[in-house]
């Protein structure tokens, strides 16, 4: 871009063939001469007389920087990059001319040298939040330059020689700021111009059948284009009306004392003749800083510009002001979110939540690049890049999108168009999404290595990726379609649902969090045999996930145990069984529950023929009269099976200790005991246990209250006729 818009400075205009010398300078030394010409931005009748100096004179370091500039200004970049290379070398370099190497570096797209000149600069320059933007940017530089495919982006056709810049929609036409010669008598220059062809800029109306350079028109030439610098405008109001930049002369002088030649916005009403007319200053304007580069809301209450006022973050910053109650409120500088230590320029609004721009401040390709940021609440979101081919290492600005938001028109200095700033057209092919994956319930904690997974409506993969070590991931999305979003590690679970759609989606990009569960959650737990109380080997335990209809299965291990992982906010069965014995079934609901082991111990009975239960009074061994007819039915069920056995199992309530209700079982189960072998029943087919006060039916435990009727359960004997294992 031309280095007079980048820095706000317009130089005193000129009769053509009139800046070689003037009287304020013909009885100077070289040095002041040049000094004079730099200040006054002629850059180009400066640089002969600094390299002069220079060469007469190397220890004139002021000299050295002067050359370094002016070829950097007249974007001569491979000089420029020769000179401050001399100058970050030197001993006790400034650190701005480090920086400024680092910055030509990343024009000339030599990026890891541009790192270790960044690297040098925060060194001493801790605090610069642009450098440390920039060597983040260039370490995710793979990912900005991806695809060249983004993008289609092709040459306007009726671009000039010299700059054509800032283009805006009107009337099914592009109007735009150009320093194209417009062939008059009398040719009005500026000081800084980069050659002799270079008129002021004016504003030019390209129609929507431009095919070449002279279809080109001047834009409603009365009270627009002056003989000075006009341009860029931007239209509201249906298009009748226009506010637009223009150099701050009065009567073709400047009117700062220092000489310099500032920018000023001014409103219009374009005429139904197409006239420009009630021609209004804005009411910020002022003679000791610039204000320019406007976009302003349609309905014309919300203006956005650039400005170098005093107390912004940098070179050039971004302000808004509102119209209340019919006057203009102070402007707002938009913050540190969008300006930087350097220069933002040309801000622009294709609708109420977003904020295009262009800067050389934040992270970028080289030059000026352009920018996206979402419009919130509590401020502007950290900008977004968007990335190559729209942004290269030169200079790429002024972007303005079409109603669709996936076509528009930028404005770039790169090799290969005709003039040193051309109009280039532009369609997006994709939607650019890009997050973290972070573990579930700490987002700040995030997770390197994750696949990413990005599905159609279908389910099926469409394409992935994975987590770079700080867990950052990108996907490039098509536009108009729905997705699914998961990711996947070792030791990790996707349990969430996360779906993005692109439609009705415009340039840019989206920030989503992908949260990964870490495994932390298994119901667990022992499977007891229930007549002897011991583990159970081999037992299979199947786990159902009803949720997700799957199953999981395993055999319980030499303790007896079992282990699932199981996962938050589903429902489960588990079913245990073993030859032999029972199955048994356990349901799980693991809604809200996230860690920790689920515990369910498991109690298989064996299968028998028949089975009865009998009850004991408190504290008694004795068999009550009550009970003997169920043993005695149970005694000729096992008069006809000889091959049955009988396994009884004794209990007590949580009345007294452990000790005494142990002893009282076993009592209990010597009383049943006797009962059979008094009938006949050959001792060897029976097996009787006692087992205190464990397994009790109910929660009768120590120390809960229960009533008599509840403890009274637990005073039993179960009877189990079983067919002998052979």
């Amino acid at each position: 871009m031309k280095r007079l818009i980048l820095v706000f400075l317009f130089g005193m205009p000129s009769i053509a063939m009139s800046q070689s010398s003037n009287i304020s300078t013909l009885f100077t030394g070289n040095f002041k001469k040049a000094e004079t010409l730099f200040n006054q931005l002629a850059y180009r009748n400066a640089l002969p007389l600094y390299l002069y100096v220079a060469e007469k004179d190397p220890s004139n370091e002021v000299a050295r920087q002067r050359v370094a500039d002016c070829y950097f200004r007249l974007g001569n970049i491979s000089e420029a990059e020769k000179w401050y290379g001399l100058l970050a070398n030197s001993t006790g370099a400034e650190p701005k001319y480090i920086y400024q190497y680092a910055q030509i570096l990343s024009i000339e797209g030599k990026y890891a040298e541009a790192q270790k000149w960044y690297h040098d600069y925060l060194l001493v320059m801790k605090d610069d939040k642009r450098a440390k933007a920039k060597l983040d940017f260039i370490e995710h530089l793979n990912y900005y330059l991806r695809d060249s495919l983004l993008y289609d982006i092709t040459n306007e056709p009726y671009n000039s020689d010299q700059s054509d810049f800032a283009p805006q929609y009107y009337q099914d036409g592009i109007v735009f700021s150009s320093a194209r010669n417009r062939e008059v008598f009398v040719k009005h220059q500026s000081f800084s111009a980069l050659n002799d062809r270079e008129a002021m800029l004016n504003v030019f109306f390209a129609p929507p059948q431009a095919e070449l350079e002279k279809d080109v028109k001047l834009f409603y030439q009365h009270d627009l284009n002056s003989p000075y610098h006009d341009g860029p405008v931007c239209f509201y109001d249906g298009g009748r009306r226009i506010v637009f930049s223009r150099s701050n002369l009065k009567s073709g002088r400047p009117v700062a004392a220092s000489g310099r030649v500032n920018l000023e916005l001014y409103f219009a009403e374009i005429s139904e003749q197409n006239k420009i007319r009630k021609v209004e200053p804005f009411p910020f304007n002022n003679d000791q800083y610039s204000i320019g580069h406007p976009w302003i809301s349609a309905d014309g209450l919300t203006l956005f510009f650039s400005s170098d006022m005093a107390g912004g973050h940098g070179g050039a910053d971004l302000y808004m002001a509102k119209m209340m109650n019919g006057r203009w409120d102070a402007p707002q500088n938009l913050g540190p979110s969008i300006n930087t230590m350097g220069d933002e320029f040309y801000p622009y609004l294709p609708n109420d939540t977003t904020l295009c721009f262009s800067s050389n401040g934040h992270g970028g390709l080289g030059g000026l690049d352009m920018y996206r940021s979402d419009i919130k609440p509590g401020g502007y979101s950290p900008p977004m890049n968007l990335g190559f081919p729209l942004n290269t290492s030169s200079d790429d600005f002024s972007l303005i999108l079409d109603r669709s938001g996936r076509n528009g028109l930028f404005s770039s200095n790169r090799a290969g168009g005709a003039g040193y700033d051309d109009i280039y057209r532009f369609h997006v092919n994709s939607y650019f999404l890009e997050g973290n994956v972070v573990e579930r319930g700490d987002s700040s904690s995030v997770i390197a290595g994750a696949v990413v997974w990005l599905k159609d409506e279908n389910g099926t993969v469409v394409d992935s990726t994975i987590s770079d070590p700080s867990g950052h991931f990108t996907l490039d999305l098509a536009f108009d379609r729905n997705y699914h979003l998961s990711a996947s590690k070792q030791d990790h679970s996707w349990i969430d649902q996360m779906k993005f759609s692109t439609y009705s989606r415009v340039i840019g990009r989206s920030t989503v969090i992908l949260p990964l569960w870490r495994h932390g959650l298994f119901a667990k737990g022992i499977v007891y045999n229930n007549e002897s109380q011991r583990p159970l080997q081999e037992a299979s335990v199947k786990l159902y996930n009803v949720t997700d209809n799957t199953i999981d299965s395993l055999q319980t291990d030499q303790t007896g145990g079992y282990m699932f992982l199981v996962k938050p906010n589903k429902k489960y069965r588990i079913v245990a069984g073993k030859d032999t014995f029972l199955p048994i079934e356990v349901d799980l609901n693991t809604k809200g529950i996230f860690r920790g082991n689920l515990l369910n111990d498991i109690v298989l009975e064996e299968k028998f023929l028949d089975k009865i239960v009998i009850q004991f009074d408190f504290d008694k061994a004795e068999i009550k009269d009550s009970e003997i007819q169920k043993l005695e039915t149970l005694h000729r069920d096992l008069g006809k099976r000889k091959l049955s056995k009988l396994h009884i199992s004794a209990f007590a309530d949580s009345h007294g200790t452990h000790e005494y209700n142990q002893d009282l079982s076993d009592r209990r189960a010597k009383s049943v005991l006797k009962f059979f072998t008094d009938e006949g029943v050959d001792i060897h087919r029976i097996e009787a246990v006692g087992f205190g006060e464990t397994l009790l039916l109910n929660r009768c435990s120590n120390g809960v209250e229960c009533d008599e009727g509840e403890h009274s359960l637990n005073r039993r004997a179960e009877l189990k006729v079983q067919l002998e294992k052979r």
